[in-house]
């Protein structure tokens, strides 16, 4: 938060004040209330920012060879993304999987696909091998948060767990691993959590654009379900896509921000700091993993009021969340897009 990103501090914190009214008493009741101050805040900000220019895109910094006490000094600490080029090179899970690994392994997984655009299904229960065809023949599925640990824990060998724990945040909650597996061109729009994430690129290439938190206010979520927050849908194509931008009302103000770009090879590891809004897109047939963790006092440095709004959900309540993100995060997003009763019956129906 500052003056060098064009918005100033006062209006940051009315829009904070929106932010809280929106989580505690609705969206819609809090526009009832504010939505002449509101629409002048954006008028304002479309006035500031256009002053100011056009956004840039930036690279994010890639180190090679940082070491744990550089890392959480300055990127973990301060909340900001880095590639560790190359971190991973030597570890199993880049040295071996791939789609035909897992096929071979796992493919009679049974798994549950939440849709996350508007082009996917709401939900689809398949096999693992099924998923797998239909990436090697072209097609546009795309698995996000595969539980593999859960199920699999061997798997664990295949990464450098010490690493990892010794890079997380001091007196965090859980830690989750989660797998994503999808196509050439498959992405996902645009969210951010509360927590921090250690992405390592596994197989295939990936390419991330970032935002960071003080920019929550050009992206005006509504209020968190969960442990994220989505970008909200404001045109009939989706939320706003940075790969393809389209600056037309009412995505206007993202052409005045800076954005960070990130492009992960195999054996990359991006830090994903807590509220950072990002989206993200396979350039190729991509395996990649999440290695994810809860640190309430990390959070807070990062956002304090995010932190603490996030710590306000409902849906379901905050204390139920660590053991259902520890298990499938697909059934945490239907509850989320209310698509969990027809879940429940399409079980019951094949049974």
């Amino acid at each position: 938060m500052g003056n060098n990103d064009g918005i100033k501090i006062e209006d940051h914190l009315k829009y904070g004040y929106f932010q809280t009214l929106d989580h505690f008493i609705g969206r819609y009741n809090t526009f009832k209330l504010h939505n002449k101050s509101r629409r002048k805040l954006y008028q304002k900000l479309h006035i500031q920012l256009k002053k100011k220019g056009e956004g840039k895109i930036r690279q994010v910094e890639r180190k090679k060879n940082l070491t744990k006490k550089e890392f959480k000094s300055y990127y973990l600490k301060k909340g900001i993304p880095v590639i560790l080029e190359g971190a991973a090179k030597e570890w199993a899970c880049v040295q071996k999987w791939s789609l035909d690994y897992f096929k071979e392994l796992h493919g009679d997984d049974e798994i549950l696909i939440s849709g996350d655009n508007i082009r996917e299904k709401a939900f689809e229960v398949l096999r693992l091998k099924e998923l797998i065809n239909n990436i090697q023949q072209g097609g546009s599925k795309y698995y996000r948060f595969y539980p593999l640990l859960t199920r699999h824990p061997e798997h664990i060998k295949d990464f450098d767990y010490k690493w990892l724990r010794n890079r997380k945040a001091n007196l965090s909650l859980g830690e989750f691993f989660q797998v994503f597996i999808g196509g050439k061109n498959t992405s996902t729009p645009m969210h951010n959590s509360t927590g921090g994430n250690l992405f390592t690129q596994v197989y295939g290439e990936k390419k991330f654009i970032l935002y960071p938190p003080n920019k929550t206010i050009i992206v005006d979520p509504d209020p968190g379900k969960n442990l994220h927050r989505s970008a909200p849908y404001k045109k009939a194509e989706g939320s706003f896509d940075p790969f393809n931008p389209n600056y037309e009302t009412p995505y206007t103000l993202f052409k005045y921000i800076d954005s960070f770009e990130a492009h992960l090879k195999p054996g990359d590891i991006l830090f994903n700091p807590p509220h950072y809004w990002h989206t993200v897109t396979n350039l190729t047939d991509s395996i990649g993993v999440g290695y994810r963790w809860w640190s309430p006092l990390n959070s807070m440095r990062v956002s304090f009021l995010y932190s603490f709004l996030d710590m306000c959900v409902l849906n379901p309540p905050f204390w139920k969340l660590k053991k259902m993100f520890g298990t499938d995060y697909n059934i945490l997003h239907l509850m989320e897009t209310g698509n969990f009763e027809d879940y429940k019956k399409s079980l019951k129906e094949k049974k």
